[in-house]
């Protein structure tokens, strides 16, 4: 952490801040508020809400804020992502006083804990060489890419219908959204993991990495790794960052991968 500059730490600890929004008309939605941002795909079975810094005396009035203003949307349920270095300190446990709970299930994207994760050397190469990570090139590659992230994070039959109904828009905007990209790992040339990247200014924020059930421990999960190190060289931002739950963890941290620090996943219901 020493080796990394101020402006890595924050992209690992709050990538959102790093990380350009969504074109208008994009079918994910952005939402600012003072201290907080808001994502969201309309129709699905959630949103999401980060956490940088709030008043002390705020806190509940901004809870409020979020939940009307998601509920004006359609939405029932939110996660709450908040780093352990947001503001105030222990803020995590305010927001339980107010109703949020632990994230249940390590499903859907994600689990109740995460570490805040950076890389800025070069990660070894899949370990097999038929192991073959890279953009996805056709609508045909990206519908069977998603169809491993749905599998992977059990993803419920709402959100599954959402983003299938929407996958031609999904892609034709990643097309011309070249901040936003799409990844696959070939074994033998079958699709069997998949992963994204998000471009932001400092570092390229890794999301949705996963891997068939039948196809782990060959390397596929490291030569997506790879390709968005290659990726973010390419794009002149030689650094990773990610939130990492207790699966990928471990195999980050034998790619280089160091532990910035450490957050909560909160589950907000409302009416």
């Amino acid at each position: 952490m020493a080796e990394m500059s101020a402006a890595l730490i924050e992209a690992a600890l709050f990538p959102e801040r790093d990380l350009p929004d969504p074109p208008a008309g994009h079918p994910f939605q952005v939402r600012k508020g003072d201290g907080y941002q808001v994502g969201f795909t309309t129709g699905t079975s959630y949103a999401m809400v980060f956490i940088r810094r709030l008043e002390e005396v705020t806190i509940a009035s901004r809870v409020a804020e979020v939940r009307k203003l998601l509920a004006a949307e359609g939405f029932e349920r939110a996660a709450w992502i908040v780093s352990e270095a947001a503001e105030p300190a222990g803020i995590a446990a305010r927001l339980g006083a107010l109703g949020l709970v632990p994230w249940e299930r390590e499903a859907e994207g994600f689990e109740p804990r995460f570490r805040s994760m950076a890389l800025t050397v070069e990660p070894a190469p899949p370990p097999e060489a038929n192991v073959v990570a890279r953009q996805v090139e056709t609508f045909e590659e990206y519908v069977a890419a998603a169809q491993v992230a749905h599998d992977a994070f059990e993803m419920s039959e709402q959100d599954r219908r959402v983003f299938e109904e929407r996958q031609a828009e999904y892609w034709e905007w990643q097309q011309r959204y070249q901040d936003f990209k799409t990844f696959a790992a070939y074994v033998d040339g079958e699709i069997v993991g998949t992963a994204s990247a998000i471009f932001g200014a400092t570092a390229v924020y890794m999301i949705g990495g996963s891997v068939r059930v039948d196809r782990r421990g060959r390397g596929a999960y490291r030569a997506l790794v790879r390709a968005r190190w290659d990726a973010a060289v390419e794009r002149d931002t030689p650094a990773l960052t990610v939130s990492a739950g207790a699966m990928s963890g471990p195999v980050l941290d034998r790619l280089g991968f160091a532990t910035i620090g450490h957050g909560d996943v909160l589950a907000d219901r409302f009416s």
